[in-house]
C-alpha cells in the first residue's frame, strides 16, 4: 500500500495519461485560442506594451510550450497590424 502511494506521488500527470494523450495536449486548441484572444482584448494598450516588454525570447519559448495557442494568436495579431510599434519577443516569434 505504501509503495503504491509513493509510486502515485512520483508519477507526473503526463505519465499517468500516457504518451498519446500527452502528445495531444501539446497541440493548439481552438477553444483555448478564443479564450486567450478574448483575454488579451481586455488589456489596455499600455498593459499590452508592458507585457511585450517583459517577455524576452527565452520566456516566449517557454510560454509557447505551456500554451501552444499563443503562436497562432501572435500570428493573428501580427496580421492585424500593418506596422508594429515595437518588436518585442512575442512579435518576433
Amino acid at each position: 500500500m505504501a509503495d503504491e502511494m509513493m509510486m502515485q506521488e512520483s508519477m507526473t500527470l503526463n505519465d499517468a495519461m500516457g504518451p498519446d494523450s500527452s502528445q495531444a495536449l501539446s497541440q493548439p486548441d481552438d477553444e483555448i485560442r478564443v479564450i486567450v484572444m478574448s483575454r488579451l482584448e481586455t488589456l489596455s494598450p499600455e498593459e499590452l506594451q508592458k507585457l511585450d516588454q517583459m517577455i524576452d525570447g527565452e520566456s516566449a519559448r517557454i510560454l509557447l510550450k505551456i500554451l501552444p495557442e499563443l503562436e497562432d494568436v501572435i500570428g493573428m495579431i501580427s496580421n492585424q497590424t500593418e506596422a508594429p510599434q515595437q518588436a518585442g519577443a512575442l512579435a518576433a516569434m
